[in-house]
């Protein structure tokens, strides 16, 4: 039948329509909810904050018995300057 038009992923539903099911779905979501709510929830959702990061990184060295002592040492100014520039 063809792949949808939105996702590129996977098969269309019919001949006579552009996307998959899940595709017309979120389309439906956006028509039927505010698109910038719904981006909203998605962002809150889907990606991560840098203090979520940072979480996730002390767990996983918990949880492999690494010592935390560097990681929980406060960045020096060149490392923070360094921090900014990767955001910028």
């Amino acid at each position: 039948m063809g792949v949808c038009g939105f996702c590129n992923e996977n098969e269309k539903q019919s001949y006579w329509v552009s996307w998959c099911e899940d595709c017309a779905n979120l389309r439906r979501m956006l028509v039927l909810h505010n698109p910038s709510k719904c981006v909203s929830i998605l962002k809150r959702c889907l990606i991560r904050n840098e203090e979520q990061i940072t979480n996730k990184i002390k767990l996983e060295l918990h949880k492999n018995g690494n010592d935390q002592e560097d990681y929980d040492k406060p960045l020096t100014r060149k490392q923070k300057q360094d921090a900014e520039i990767k955001k910028i």
